[in-house]
This record gives structure tokens, sequence and C-alpha cells, in this order.
């Protein structure tokens, strides 16, 4: 061994990183000591490769992963052809985290003015009619039995609006009474062999609490519940006189095309009487 290596002690001080760092580091492959002592097994590295750390370092506040920053030192892609690949990703980071803080905004304005997540407008719907499929089955299967509505069709636009009705209001996600449909136009078309599959309905005009939601399904069940909330804290009385008691509207989601999640719309629907 030379004079002129470094401990991993004295590495890390002169990187002004810890000593932990440099060792975890040598475990994962992104920086190997070029001398090990075989009694003592300290290991030993050249002054230059804190130039390496500081690569590394940059890469990691680049957001670039442990993983990304390991294939690029193994395929030697230069900082430039690396920094083109991960300005998408990050661009797209930027624009969650900017959803994140509006929705944050959104839900905090509606805590304070309505003591809920929710703040819902009073819609007149008009009645339509819809093709349709019934299924009893927990509510994480409305996307299937929504795919499997649509493979029944010969021809579905792209803008197809996809519904799922609720026959009672009860929160009952593992195995609830659903109408999974499609609102019907002129340029769909059913297949033939599945004609006697797909039912038809008129859906009648009603009034409701209607709630837009902007982003993830994930969290629906959660609206629906802060919608709920909202009417009985407004005293809305609900509509019982209709064949369901709630109903959700997919305006834009991944049953339309592949899409990032934060761009899906949907839309709740709670049903009430007229004031």
């Amino acid at each position: 061994m030379t004079r002129s290596l470094l401990s991993a002690g004295e590495f890390a001080s002169l990187a002004r990183t810890s000593k932990r760092t440099i060792l975890w580091y040598d475990q994962l492959g992104l920086l190997k000591p070029v001398e090990i002592d075989p009694v003592t097994r300290y290991r030993y590295y050249q002054p230059q490769q804190i130039l390496d750390y500081q690569v590394i370092f940059l890469l990691t506040k680049m957001r670039f992963t442990l993983a990304e920053i390991k294939k690029y030192l193994q395929k030697n892609q230069t900082l430039e052809q690396l920094f083109l690949l991960k300005k998408p990703q990050i661009e797209e980071e930027i624009k969650s985290l900017q959803k994140s803080l509006s929705d944050l905004e959104g839900y905090y304005h509606n805590l304070k003015e309505n003591q809920t997540l929710v703040d819902p407008v009073v819609k007149k719907s008009k009645p339509f009619f819809i093709y349709y499929l019934e299924k009893q089955g927990p509510y994480a299967k409305i996307k299937d039995y929504a795919l499997e509505l649509k493979s029944y069709f010969k021809a579905i636009p792209q803008n197809a609006i996809y519904l799922t009705l609720f026959a009672k209001e009860n929160y009952n996600p593992k195995s609830a009474k659903l109408t999974i449909g499609v609102i019907k136009n002129a340029e769909m078309t059913i297949k033939k062999e599945n004609m006697q599959l797909v039912k038809t309905a008129q859906i009648p005009g009603y009034r409701a609490l209607s709630h837009m939601h902007y982003g993830s399904g994930a969290m629906i069940s959660l609206l629906w519940k802060e919608l709920v909330k909202y009417r009985r804290l407004k005293g809305f009385k609900l509509n019982s006189s209709l064949p369901f008691s709630s109903l959700e509207l997919y305006w834009l989601t991944s049953l339309n095309h592949p899409m990032n999640e934060n761009e899906m719309i949907f839309e709740l629907h709670l049903p009430i009487n007229k004031a």
C-alpha cells in the first residue's frame, strides 16, 4: 500500500460524507476501493475517487436512484445523455407535486368552509339511456367489469362515458350490487354474439349533489363518505324514488385510453329531493 491512498475514514472526511456511506457504496458496487488490506480488511481509496463520489452525490441530488447510477457507471454514458433521460421524469414529478399542493389547498378550503373534504354543487341531470351489465362484487373490480362491458362492443367511441350505479347507499366494498354501464350513443355497436348479455335502460332525470374529482380513483370511497356527510350537514334529503342510490360517472379514465392517473376525471352524483 502506498502512502497516497486514503482509508475509508479519511476518504469520507475529505469527501464530506460518512464512512458508513462510503462502505455502503462499496457494497452496492458504486465506489470500490483500489486496495483492501488482506489482514485488517481495511479499505483504501485513491484521492481522485473523491471526484467519483461527487458525481454520485450530484446524481442523487438530481433524484437518480442508486440503481440508475450504477447502470450509468457500468454503461459509461455521458452525463449529458443521462440528464436528457431524467428530465421528463423530473418534469412529471413536478407536475405531480403541483397537483398534490393544489389538492391540499382545495381540501383545506373545503374543510374550513364545509367541515368535509368536498364542495359539491346541486346539479340537474336529464334522462339518458345506458347499456349495462348487472354485477355483484367488490368495488375493486369495477374497472374489470367495465372492461368486460367494453369488450362486448364491436364499436365504441374513445370518449365513451362509463358509469356505475349503486343499489344501496351503505358502504359495502366486499360485495355490492352494481350496475356497470356506458351512456348510449349512435356510434356504439354491440357484437352480435353478445346481444343477450348487454342490457339497455333509461335513467330518469334527477337532481343530485355533484362532486368532481380530478386524479386517482383510489380515494373515491373516501369522497363518497364525505359527500354523504355534506348532505347530512346541509340537511338535504335523499331521493329514494330512483332505481339506484348513487352514481359514479367516469368522464376520463384508463377505460378510454392509457393515461396518467392524475389526469383522470370522475363525477359523483348523490340524488336528492327538491328543496
